[in-house]
């Protein structure tokens, strides 16, 4: 899961700022990759209606596209960046740029990086995805657990049978419902 980049531009085509982590790029590969991001955001935000969220799967890619009157915000993530929180992502950041410029764009938002590093970690930024992370880690336990506890009833079945504690006739008991058990599990 990887946040590869954010970026601000104006519709007609004038890059307001750019935020990148590039580090998975070979290091001459970098100035390639970042013109291609500033590319591709000015085609998806000149594109695309004003006033409309779009996501374009561009390549290895995901690209989430904020398109306002007269700019626009796109985040890049890999595929397997939770769209939850790309989403969450660009809506910070085109509300944080429009407080800060109050509608007025054209400055540069240097508080970019700073959302760059904040969403590079996935962890905190989805309630949702964080209380599914912790039933994924909790599942395997509990099949350890319904496991045991079956190997536990068949266990004692067995003391029980070979118990000098019970009769005879508890044991022909024991014996009686266990058959009945299972025939009435066989009507079912």
């Amino acid at each position: 899961m990887k946040l590869v980049a954010l970026v601000i531009a104006q519709r007609n085509g004038k890059l307001i700022d750019i935020a990148a982590e590039l580090s998975n790029f070979g290091i001459f590969e970098r100035g390639t990759v970042k013109e291609v991001i500033i590319a591709t955001s000015k085609i998806f935000i000149n594109k695309f209606a004003a006033n409309t969220k779009n996501s374009v799967p561009y390549e290895d890619y995901i690209c989430y596209v904020d398109d306002r009157n007269d700019f626009g915000g796109v985040v890049f993530t890999d595929k397997e960046y939770p769209e939850r929180i790309a989403v969450k992502c660009l809506t910070e950041m085109m509300n944080e740029y429009i407080k800060k410029t109050q509608g007025l764009p054209g400055e540069a938002f240097p508080e970019i990086n700073g959302l760059l590093q904040k969403y590079s970690d996935t962890r905190g930024h989805d309630k949702i995805m964080d209380v599914q992370n912790q039933v994924d880690n909790i599942i395997p336990i509990m099949h350890q657990n319904i496991d045991a506890v079956i190997g536990n009833s068949a266990k004692i079945e067995d003391l029980l049978q070979h118990s000098d504690d019970l009769s005879a006739k508890s044991k022909l008991f024991l014996k009686n419902t266990k058959r009945a058990k299972r025939r009435c599990c066989i009507l079912q």
